[in-house]
C-alpha cells in the first residue's frame, strides 16, 4: 500500500559510559518502516537481541500486503519474541537477554504505532509535542498511580527496570495505536538514552527549530543528551511526511532559531566537526 512521502533521519551514539552500543536502529522509507531496540542483558547477548528485533520486524513488514496492519505488528512481534527466546536457549551465555521495540509502519493515511519496552515515540504537529506511547516501566507505573512526580521520576533509581521486553517471556504482546497522518507531521522515535537526559519541552524546541533539516536535528538531540552525561546509549530516528514547504517557509523555520541562541552551542560543536 502507497504512502505519503516520508523524509527520514537517524542517528544513534554509544553515549560516555557505556563501552558497546546496544541499541538498534531500522529504518526504511520506501515501506513506510522505522524502528528502535534497545537492548538488555544479563552478561551477554543485549546488542544480538536489538539487532535481532529490527531485522525480523523489518523482514516480516516488507513483504506484508493484505494483512491488517494490527494483525502483521502483532504477528512480527510475536514471532521476535520467539527469535530472542530461541536464541538465548542456545547459548548459556546470552540467556535472559532482551529488548525494548518501538516500531512506525506508514500505510496509505495512517501509521501504525506499536511499542513494547520504555522506547518512545512522539508526534510534533502544529508546534506542539505530543507522546503516543506510554512506557511499560516500574516509574510509569508510579506515575500513573500517583506516587511518584515528574521530578521524582528523573532521580529514581528505579527508571531503567522495564514490566514489559521482547525476550523475557513468550507471549509477550505489544501496545497498538492507529493514528491519521498529516503532512508537516513529525515523528520522533527514541530509546531512553534520550529521554531520561532530555525532556519533552526541549526536544519540542529542537524540532521546531530545527524543521528544515531532521538530520540536524537528529544529531543535536544526541549531542543535546551526551552534553548532559550520555548515561545510555542514544539512539533518534525522526520522520517527517513531506509536504512540499517552500523555501518562505524554510527561512522563517531558519529564523526561529535566532530566537533560541541556548541551541547554538550544540550546532556549533555538531557542525564544526
Amino acid at each position: 500500500m502507497s504512502h505519503h512521502e516520508l523524509e527520514v533521519a537517524s542517528c544513534t551514539d554509544t553515549g560516555k559510559v557505556r563501552p558497546y552500543n546496544d541499541d538498534s536502529v531500522a529504518v526504511d522509507a520506501a515501506a513506510g518502516i522505522a524502528a528502535i531496540a534497545d537492548g538488555m542483558a544479563l552478561r551477554r547477548g543485549a546488542d544480538v537481541a536489538s539487532r535481532i528485533a529490527t531485522a525480523e520486524l523489518l523482514e516480516r513488514l516488507r513483504r506484508e500486503s493484505g494483512t491488517s496492519p494490527e494483525r502483521a505488528v502483532r504477528e512480527a512481534f510475536s514471532a521476535i519474541d520467539r527469535a530472542i527466546h530461541e536464541q538465548a536457549q542456545k547459548n548459556v551465555s546470552m540467556q535472559g537477554m532482551a529488548t525494548t521495540l518501538v516500531a512506525a509502519w506508514f500505510r496509505g493515511e495512517r501509521v501504525s504505532i506499536a511499542h513494547v519496552g520504555d522506547s518512545r515515540l512522539y508526534r510534533f504537529r502544529d508546534g506542539q509535542l505530543e507522546r503516543l506511547t506510554i512506557d511499560h516501566s516500574f516509574v510509569q507505573e508510579q506515575l500513573s498511580a500517583g506516587t511518584l512526580t515528574n521530578s521524582e521520576a528523573r532521580l529514581s533509581q528505579s527508571r531503567h527496570l522495564v514490566t514489559r521486553a521482547l525476550g523475557t517471556s513468550e507471549g509477550v504482546a505489544p501496545d497498538l495505536s492507529e493514528h491519521e497522518v498529516r503532512p508537516g507531521d513529525i515523528y520522533l522515535l527514541c530509546s531512553d538514552g534520550l529521554h531520561d537526559l532530555v525532556d519533552d519541552s526541549d526536544i519540542a524546541l529542537a524540532l521546531e527549530t530545527l524543521q528544515p533539516n531532521i538530520g540536524l536535528a537528529a544529531a543535536t538531540l544526541v549531542h543535546m543528551a551526551n552534553d548532559r552525561g550520555g548515561l545510555d546509549n542514544i539512539s533518534v530516528v525522526i520522520v517527517r511526511v513531506k509536504n512540499g514547504r517552500s523555501k518562505t517557509q524554510a527561512a522563517s523555520a531558519r529564523d526561529r532559531q535566532s530566537a533560541h541562541p541556548g541551541l547554538f552551542g550544540w550546532l556549533g560543536r555538531i557542525l564544526g566537526r
